[in-house]
């Protein structure tokens, strides 16, 4: 009669290690896995909202959605605020969810690294909101918020405080991304261009070393080599927006950042710099090189008859991509001012 032999203590921590060792080699090709298929769910989001913008543009004059146009009034039914200043990040978002363009689902982005200030809506009022001036005439949900109610204010401070004035607003983001901001020149871009070179919507970015209010020149502060620094971590522990920022972990490293950008023309690419080579504009005067790689997180400064100051971005018509909590205006000029940009 055959006797059943048991595993000897050798044996065993073979079989332990081999199992280890396929654990070491699975666990990161899972997670790249997982990172792709983030990637790429992103990516449909990304290019969902571009479509629905499209689709609200061929029905309004070729322009994408400005709450401005539906509320040509400063007391309107929905805010009592001036005709420009309604058109902030969160209103342009809250529209195009109002007449059911998109849902608040697709506003997060799947790869969301700050999950501490960007949360989904999940109470967005469709009919009557509640935080309208008169709920019954509202033409979007004044509670929905583009940018998130927490941070300071002031040269370092890269998180807005919300000065919107809705009963019961949001504290967090309620979405993941960034836009071209549709003011003075740039309002052109805000619109059904086709033009497959104009970014105009897509995940957020970091901000960058020797910019004022996000703007600079040209490769700033590496001389002619066209490369981007990180703005440096805070070392008071208050986040920068730059080395320590979240907007990296979306799809990118520690120290590089990587998105999905939607154009134009309605197509969506996987970046993997914030300076694409696609993406170009003319610098003025004399400067060589002329024509240069556009960052997509800088209001460039030596633009082509564009700003001379971070803080106007309505000269400008390079890439900017950014959500921005309120517009400062001023007569017939609208600047979108520094603290009010999110930067985390």
């Amino acid at each position: 009669m055959k006797k059943n032999r048991a595993f000897t203590l050798i044996e065993l921590l073979v079989v332990i290690a081999i199992i280890a060792l396929l654990v070491g080699i699975l666990l990161p090709a899972l997670g790249k896995a997982r990172a792709s298929a983030r990637q790429l769910k992103d990516s449909t989001q990304v290019r969902g909202i571009v479509q629905a913008m499209v689709v609200w543009a061929s029905n309004n004059q070729s322009q994408y959605p400005l709450p401005g146009n539906l509320e040509s009034t400063t007391n309107g039914p929905t805010t009592n605020e001036a005709v420009e200043a309604k058109n902030n990040s969160s209103a342009i978002f809250s529209v195009m969810i109002f007449n059911g363009s998109i849902s608040p689902e697709i506003c997060i982005s799947p790869a969301e690294a700050n999950t501490g200030n960007v949360t989904r809506y999940d109470n967005y009022e469709y009919s009557n909101p509640s935080g309208s001036v008169q709920s019954t005439s509202a033409l979007w949900d004044p509670k929905f918020r583009a940018v998130p109610a927490t941070g300071t204010q002031g040269a370092t401070g890269y998180g807005p405080t919300f000065t919107y004035n809705a009963a019961g607003a949001q504290t967090n983001s309620n979405q993941s991304y960034g836009h071209t901001i549709p003011f003075g020149k740039r309002r052109a871009q805000w619109s059904d261009t086709y033009n497959s070179t104009e970014a105009v919507f897509g995940n957020r970015g970091p901000t960058f070393a020797n910019t004022s209010s996000d703007g600079a020149q040209w490769a700033a502060g590496t001389g002619s080599t066209g490369r981007w620094t990180l703005l440096a971590a805070s070392p008071s522990g208050q986040a920068s927006g730059g080395a320590d920022s979240p907007t990296l972990l979306i799809h990118g490293g520690r120290s590089t950042w990587e998105g999905n950008i939607g154009y134009n023309d309605n197509h969506v690419n996987f970046e993997t710099k914030a300076n694409p080579d696609t993406v170009v504009y003319t610098r003025s005067g004399t400067l060589n090189p002329r024509t240069v790689a556009d960052n997509l997180f800088v209001n460039e400064l030596d633009e082509s008859g564009g700003d001379t100051s971070g803080i106007n971005v309505t000269s400008g018509t390079n890439a900017y991509l950014r959500a921005y909590s309120s517009v400062s205006v001023s007569g017939n000029t609208y600047n979108v001012t520094y603290p009010n940009r999110w930067r985390d």
